[in-house]
């Protein structure tokens, strides 16, 4: 039974008077365009009118950016409905399926349609597709609009909906056959906007958070009653802010320091991250006790796609963390950079959801003017790896001219068809193998799919493998205290798993411990474990499990049969040939699985530097070797890695060779779980980066194809200057074509069909 109040709450929603009217436009039109601001309930409206109004269709899939999202709007749409999460509406993400036979409304992240798509590119279970946050622009999300566009071919009947939060939605409804577009009006409340008088944005980047913070209190000890929302950039910097404000708050002499003390006599502060613990996650959605104020800092989590009640106060740093590809490196740069006009906006915004609001701007009107009008689409910032597999088994094969909504750089297109061609996943003719075809069962980076398949085809250590692969496929398992005091104490705890191999078995040792524990939340606290995550990749391990075993994947051990424990706690193992002396399980098989693919970031120690390089990069077609090569990119190894100097689990000068999972680059660049490994393992795979050179990999090139034939990052680092300055122009002429875009699209826009709602 449904409360009179959520219902009173759904009935005052901007979205509500055009109920009748959206039915309308979803009847009569196959392709429709959305536009309805931050808080018009367009996301937990809509699909519910759908539901009331086509008893017919049997189900309704509804896309989100972010997994957080996808359950949170499932949650709240099934307390609206008066039905049980995972009946009438459920949702999908990742890894975790909330839905049933019974299931006619379905949230569900974008990446697990695009993996539906890729198998049943009709979509034949659903009547229809609503394409939420659109404006977001992910990676999945671009792609989706590709293959929607296909399957609207395929099958007229489909209605599709993009939705989006945004008034820039015209390269929408041009993409999508210049479709018409149903507006809702804005917000119901109005936001002041308050700019700093002269502060750039370009001073801004070592003071933003400690200007937040400043500002937060001003806030809490000057206005009226309501609560804050704070937008930054990171889990560190977030922790850090809540730190701060929470001493400046003891100092408080709250009847004499608070101007409204009658109404504000204490403050709770919550942090919002996607790591975070889910339990903590929660608590922001809660009212604050009486006569308290709530302060929630967050990342851009809370921009679209958290709603958090009671804020009346937003305060907008002007920044972002924003991860970024660059195919001449291999590296993720994970920049803090300036948001668009279009994020300021979002963000404002999140301040007149329940009354008037305000948001304080830390840099100035002049600042804001000279934003990006939008921010750049992901598809054309991130690796293509794992599309462009999906796109290959989906027969799609020129994929340079594909149709996307905004194309990426084709250097990244033709990166990632190289790396698969690495991975053995395409031929020389750039065609997909039957290798290529069984790396695409599994919801996972291509890398670790063909892990997974040589750890049970070739080195039968399956059953460890499958463990870290899902460990490696959660977020961040480790939590930072705040404290400096328990940040010490974690670091001591952490020592306890650490392998002299490095982090793939550090991580297969904490997941053990973990079981050993009963999958206990109370070890994962004392042990500054995320519960969540370790649940999470328990979860992940045994859906691997079931797919490795419905497709003929052996799952083998490679437990070492003379391990025994005896009574009192004592190991006993019989002398054997494993250079890591591992007490359990034969390492060496297992970082031979893992080898097999990152084989590719193989990296070499520096013979007079505790550093490390690419080997392929210092290897390939005119490179000298590292002694003559100053410019080569330093790697260092991470300081979240057991292998780190700091840990003296391991001399650096032990260290001749090692893999690693991914390269951040911060201030420099970190190698991210990191191995030690034998060149003999990879000597032979390493053969691969020579065939690059006679590879064809899309007939598309044509005369392009010898400058394609080796991998970007083996010839590219001595050019560094030259390649910048090339990026800077292409960047120059894709804002000069941007802008012409979208006034043509304004101007197409003045005659096309619209439905426009009118108060």
């Amino acid at each position: 039974m449904v409360s009179t109040e959520i219902i009173r709450q759904r009935e005052s929603l901007p979205v509500f008077p055009y109920r009748q009217e959206i039915i309308d436009a979803i009847k009569s039109e196959p392709l429709l365009v959305v536009i309805g601001e931050t808080g018009s309930g367009k996301t937990t409206q809509i699909p519910q009118y759908i539901l009331e109004s086509f008893p017919e269709f049997r189900l309704i899939g509804v896309t989100q950016p972010r997994r957080i999202a996808a359950i949170t709007v499932a949650n709240r749409v099934s307390e609206e409905h008066g039905s049980r999460l995972g009946d009438d509406i459920g949702y999908c993400i990742r890894f975790d399926d909330c839905t049933s036979a019974r299931t006619h409304l379905k949230y569900m992240t974008d990446g697990v349609l695009l993996r539906e798509a890729t198998i049943d590119p009709r979509l034949s279970h659903y009547d229809v597709i609503i394409v939420d946050e659109a404006h977001e622009r992910t990676l999945e999300t671009d792609v989706l609009f590709g293959l929607l566009k296909e399957t609207h071919r395929l099958r007229p009947e489909l209605k599709i909906l993009v939705m989006s939060a945004t008034l820039n939605v015209e390269k929408f409804s041009d993409f999508f056959n210049s479709c018409p577009i149903f507006i809702i009006p804005g917000r119901t409340y109005d936001v002041a906007i308050n700019h700093h008088r002269d502060a750039k944005i370009s001073s801004l980047k070592s003071t933003y958070v400690q200007r937040s913070v400043e500002t937060a209190l001003y806030i809490h000890t000057q206005e009226p009653p309501g609560d804050i929302l704070v937008f930054l950039t990171g889990q560190n910097e977030i922790e850090k802010a809540c730190r701060d404000l929470e001493g400046l708050d003891r100092d408080l002499n709250y009847k004499t320091d608070v101007k409204h003390f009658e109404d504000v006599r204490g403050l709770v502060i919550y942090p919002i991250y996607a790591t975070l613990e889910t339990m903590e996650q929660k608590a922001i959605f809660d009212d604050p006790p009486r006569y308290t104020r709530k302060i929630v800092f967050a990342t851009n989590i809370a921009q679209t796609s958290v709603t958090i009640p009671g804020i009346k106060y937003v305060i907008d740093s002007g920044f972002v963390k924003q991860k970024t590809y660059d195919p001449a490196t291999g590296m993720d740069a994970l920049l803090v950079v300036p948001i668009s006009r279009a994020a300021a906006t979002q963000r404002a915004g999140r301040a007149g959801r329940t009354a008037s609001g305000q948001a304080f701007r830390l840099y100035s009107r002049e600042s804001y003017e000279q934003m990006e009008g939008d921010t750049v689409p992901e598809i054309q910032r991130s690796s293509l790896l794992g599309t462009v597999l999906s796109l290959k088994k989906m027969g799609i094969n020129d994929i340079i001219n594909f149709e996307f909504i905004d194309p990426p750089d084709p250097a990244m297109v033709k990166n990632a068809l190289k790396q698969l061609f690495l991975l053995e996943a395409i031929d020389d003719t750039g065609k997909l193998t039957t290798l290529g075809n069984e790396m695409s069962i599994f919801p996972l980076s291509p890398f670790l799919s063909r892990v997974l398949i040589a750890s049970s085809r070739k080195y039968e250590c399956s059953r460890e493998v499958v463990i870290i692969v899902a460990m490696l496929s959660v977020d961040e398992i480790f939590v930072s205290p705040r404290s400096a005091e328990k940040q010490m104490d974690a670091d001591e705890k952490r020592r306890e798993f650490y392998h002299p191999s490095g982090d793939h078995m550090m991580l297969l040792n904490i997941f053990e411990k973990y079981r050993d524990s009963g999958y206990s939340r109370d070890w994962c606290r004392d042990k500054y474990f995320n519960y969540r995550a370790l649940s999470m990749a328990k979860s992940v391990r045994d859906q691997l499990r079931e797919l490795m075993v419905k497709h003929d994947l052996p799952l083998i051990s490679c437990r070492l049969k003379n391990y025994q424990v005896k009574d009192d706690g004592d190991r006993h193992r019989k002398k054997r040939r494993n250079s890591y002396q591992d007490i359990k399980y034969n390492a060496e098989k297992i970082l031979e699985s893992f080898s097999t693919s990152y084989y590719i970031n193989l990296a070499k120690r520096h013979p007079h530097r505790p550093v490390f390089y690419h080997y392929a990069s210092a290897t390939g077609p005119g490179s000298e070797g590292i002694d003559s090569n100053s410019s080569l990119l330093a790697l260092h190894i991470s300081p979240t890695s057991a292998l780190h100097p700091d840990n003296k689990i391991v001399r650096v000068d032990d260290l001749d060779w090692v893999t690693y999972l991914s390269v951040l680059y911060t201030n420099k660049a970190l190698m991210k779980v990191v191995s030690k490994v034998k060149l003999e393992w990879v000597q032979e795979r390493l053969n691969l980066f020579k065939k690059l050179a006679t590879a064809n990999l899309d007939g598309s090139y044509g005369s392009d194809k010898s400058e394609s034939n080796t991998l970007e990052g083996s010839d590219k680092v001595n050019s560094a200057v030259t390649d910048a300055q090339k990026v800077k122009d292409k960047d120059d002429e894709k804002k000069r074509k941007r802008l012409e875009a979208i006034e043509a699209a304004r101007q197409r826009a003045l005659a096309r069909k619209s439905i426009t709602n009118q108060e």
